[in-house]
């Protein structure tokens, strides 16, 4: 297990930051927030690169984005209290005219947010349950309830909206 040299940290990064990136924009729609997150992550694995391996390095990259990201928009959310602005709805509202697409957005946007990029990990992103478990420091088993449990509630919200995948 080898430490995370300079040089290692200015090759494998750029491919790292764009994972972190793509997962970041699935978690939270807006772009400039991600990009910052994905910016601070980098920060953050730079300072101590010199402690990360090479093999964590990209679950460090991606664990950290999350934190920041969520760290960023719960800090929002607050704010919108304070200033008495009305909060995101928690229930998926059907427009006329909205595609399954997005009925899956909406719906993704009511879980949980561990639950919302545990999915997004597995099941757009391809990770295994050992990679999801390092990245958002959780153990495997956790990854598999969660990951149960976000199928489960979209399923519900998706049928509810009349996409019923038994059709």
């Amino acid at each position: 297990m080898s430490i995370l040299t300079a040089k290692e940290y200015t090759s494998h990064t750029p491919r790292w930051a764009d994972d972190a990136l793509r997962f970041a924009l699935r978690c939270c729609p807006s772009r400039p927030d991600c990009e910052d997150a994905v910016q601070e992550a980098l920060a953050a694995l730079w300072k101590c690169h010199s402690s990360v391996s090479l093999d964590k390095g990209k679950p460090y990259l991606l664990s950290t984005t999350y934190r920041s990201l969520m760290h960023s928009l719960r800090h929002a959310k607050v704010v919108q209290r304070h200033a008495g602005q009305a909060t995101m709805e928690s229930t998926v509202m059907p427009d006329e005219g909205f595609d399954l697409r997005e009925a899956i957005e909406r719906s993704l946007q009511t879980l949980p947010e561990v639950q919302r990029a545990i999915l997004q990990l597995r099941d757009v992103e391809g990770y295994s349950y050992q990679e999801i478990a390092s990245a958002l420091q959780l153990t495997d088993s956790q990854v598999q309830v969660y990951l149960f449990r976000a199928r489960v509630s979209m399923r519900k919200q998706l049928k509810q909206l009349g996409y019923d995948n038994n059709r």
